[in-house]
């Protein structure tokens, strides 16, 4: 299914407008809403339960809670939060029915301590992905093209110049001029923007898919 963006439908504007049409059942926004949180969401999961199948379930199931809950739902940020909260405690669930199958080899307790310690480092990871790659759409096309190509296809500035036609110095420029509008952003990850961790070019490469 391809991302609906806010620009396909007439009335979407902005976020305020897009919640108040999924508060009133539009599927249309109820549709955006999914091609923005699906990925990153079955990538949260995955990573606690390690299974892609599952994974899936688990999000289609907390999407299906969404709409049914969608009257109270008073923002964007408010969605997330609450899709975020849901398939951790299902991926929690998950593995507390899968280590009960297995409980006359491990202390289940000990490792259920262990899965709310998963689920929270991995929920804090993938929302601060999620954060970046927001960010990084809201910047002039060419200055986003030039950070994908650079952190999530690691390609040199030569590499990029001869790609968009244009010299190394002003790959160089472009790519400085949109680090300082994401530390200007509001985002607090300026390590991030520094020294890209190899899980961030591997998570950020598999949400811009």
């Amino acid at each position: 299914m391809q991302a609906l963006s806010k620009m396909e439908h007439p009335a979407f504007e902005n976020e305020d407008v897009i919640m108040r049409s999924f508060r009133e059942g539009d599927k249309h926004a109820f549709r955006w809403i999914h091609d923005q949180m699906v990925r990153p969401l079955t990538y949260f999961v995955e990573n606690i339960i390690f299974s892609h199948t599952d994974a899936e379930d688990i999000v289609a199931n907390a999407f299906y809670k969404l709409f049914n809950a969608r009257e109270g739902m008073k923002s964007y940020e408010h969605v997330k939060r609450w899709l975020y909260v849901i398939v951790r405690n299902e991926s929690i669930d998950y593995l507390r029915a899968r280590a009960k199958r297995k409980e006359n080899q491990h202390d289940l307790s000990y490792l259920e301590e262990g899965f709310v310690e998963q689920a929270e480092t991995e929920r804090v990871k993938t929302m601060l992905l999620q954060a970046i790659l927001e960010e990084i759409e809201k910047l002039p096309r060419q200055r986003k093209t030039i950070l994908r190509l650079y952190f999530f296809e690691q390609k040199s500035t030569s590499e990029i110049a001869d790609m968009l036609g244009l010299n190394s110095q002003t790959v160089l420029n472009h790519k400085a001029k949109a680090l300082e509008s994401l530390r200007k952003s509001g985002l607090k990850f300026k390590w991030l923007l520094e020294g890209v961790p190899s899980f961030l070019l591997a998570v950020a490469f598999y949400l811009w898919k």
